[in-house]
């Protein structure tokens, strides 16, 4: 694995390979938490408007008081976590059984390792010896 300048190189294969998921609501006007931002890189050679307009979002602002709109959802609460769709790294319907069952194959593939996983030890999930 190609060591990279920041935490993707640790966050990603661990999302990935354990299967873990990430609840984002869905605001009006696709309005966001976050944005991100368009670099040139490994996975973008040229930044054009047409690119960068894919990633622009309208921010979420505070509001006169300082708050943010945290609750502008339906009913003002978010749904049970067991109600939502689940997704794959493409978008594809999936299930939270199904995202950790590929994750360990993968792994398997990756490293040949099939020992149970401790959570949140990186150097056990990439099976290597953290370096003393």
């Amino acid at each position: 694995m190609k060591k990279r300048g920041s935490s993707d190189f640790l966050l990603y294969p661990s999302l990935y390979l354990r299967g873990y998921v990430m609840l984002y609501p869905n605001y009006a006007d696709f309005v966001s938490l976050s944005t991100n931002h368009l670099e040139v890189g490994s996975h973008v050679k040229v930044r054009t408007l047409e690119k960068q307009k894919q990633f622009l979002v309208p921010l979420m602002e505070t509001t006169n008081c300082g708050t943010v709109a945290l609750l502008d959802l339906p009913g003002r609460t978010l749904p049970q976590w067991n109600a939502l769709p689940v997704l794959n790294l493409t978008g594809g319907m999936a299930t939270l059984e199904s995202l950790v069952e590929v994750g360990h194959i993968r792994r398997e593939e990756l490293t040949g390792c099939t020992d149970d996983l401790a959570l949140f030890d990186i150097h056990q999930l990439l099976c290597t010896a953290p370096k003393l």
